[in-house]
This record gives C-alpha cells, structure tokens and sequence, in this order.
C-alpha cells in the first residue's frame, strides 16, 4: 500500500513530502524551503536509478543538480507526520518538478550551463531540418542541438562528423529517457559556408 505524508522540520525551515511504497521505499520525494515555498527537491527514485544505470555516478550528480539531493533512505514517518491524499501530492510535484525543470539555472555540478564542449555532430534520426540533430561530446550523456537554432540562422544543417564548439544551454534528465544535454554552437556559418573547426586546444 502506497503511503504520502508530509514531515515539517522547523530548524532547517523545510517540509518534506514522500510517497513511500509497500515496501517502505521511498517513491518520490519533494522538500519546499521557506515562507515562499521553494521547491529545492523534486526527485522520482526510479529516475534516479536510472540516472546511475545509464551513466554511473556522474549521471546521477547530474540528476541531482537538476531536481536536488534527496534524503538518504530509510525515512521513517514520525508520529506527527501529515497525511497527504494522492491529489495533492501531484499537485505539489507538478510545482516542484517545473521549477526544477524551468526556474533553476543548472550552473553547478558536473556540466554546468555554460560550459564549452568540442564534439561532432552525427546523424540526425529524423533527417535533416527535423527535430534536431544529436551531437558527441564524449560525455556519458547525450548532446542534442535543436533544430530551431540551426533553421533560424539560415545555415546549412551539419554533416555527419563535423565538429564544432558549443555552449551548454540546459539539461535534460529523469523520465525514462537516457541524459541528454542540449547544446548551441558557439558560431555558426553564414549560409553556404563551411561549419566552423574548433582551434587548438
């Protein structure tokens, strides 16, 4: 049986909520700080392992930069813990989790937002001008430039194997979907032109 409780720790000015399983496992967790409420953790431990089972522990501080540092388990629901009904648990962890997701500038951890990667762009799934076009950064996670950069500036959409610089712009993780960093070129190429090289390093 699924159990959601809230716990309210006033020397840290923060409330938690857990959905604990039947077993007694934490399923998702979400900690708001302060008078505002601010969503500080928003995490699903399905998504958590699957962070680590897709990139080790690498990928689960990235996972952690995005939607916090949970509780270390077991959590124990004291006698004065709350009560919470599954609607207004999700209502919480939509807030939460789009804050995370939108509101907070990933700029820690890992990879921060802004960090220059070279990498090489390889072949679009999609075709060229659909969707976007994943790039190799050599990094366990993914690389992803959206095609709305590219078909703004008017440019040729990239070969395969063309190598480039680029500029973290957010993360993507948690769902069921391998870690994915979406990136920009740092310069793109007039119309007709070739993409730029990275220079030594």
């Amino acid at each position: 049986m699924t159990r959601r409780f809230l716990i309210h720790v006033p020397e840290d000015d923060v409330r938690h909520w857990f959905e604990v399983g039947a077993t007694g496992r934490v399923v998702r967790q979400i900690s708001f700080r302060g008078h505002a409420s601010l969503p500080v953790v928003a995490v699903e431990a399905a998504e958590l392992a699957m962070a680590r089972q897709t990139c080790g522990d690498w990928g689960v501080r990235l996972y952690e930069v995005v939607y916090g540092v949970p509780a270390r388990e077991p959590v124990v629901e004291p006698p004065d813990a709350r009560p919470v009904d599954r609607r207004e648990f999700d209502l919480a962890w939509g807030r939460a989790r789009s804050h995370r997701q939108c509101e907070v500038r990933h700029d820690s951890g890992p990879l921060p937002v802004g960090t220059r990667l070279t990498g090489t762009f390889t072949r679009s799934p999609w075709g060229p001008g659909v969707t976007g076009v994943f790039v190799d950064v050599g990094l366990p996670a993914l690389g992803f430039v959206d095609a709305a950069v590219l078909l703004e500036a008017g440019c040729r959409w990239p070969e395969d194997g063309t190598r480039a610089q680029f500029e973290v712009v957010d993360l993507r993780v948690g769902g069921r979907s391998h870690p994915q960093v979406r990136l920009r070129p740092t310069a793109i190429p007039p119309p007709a032109e070739p993409w730029p090289r990275p220079g030594p390093s």
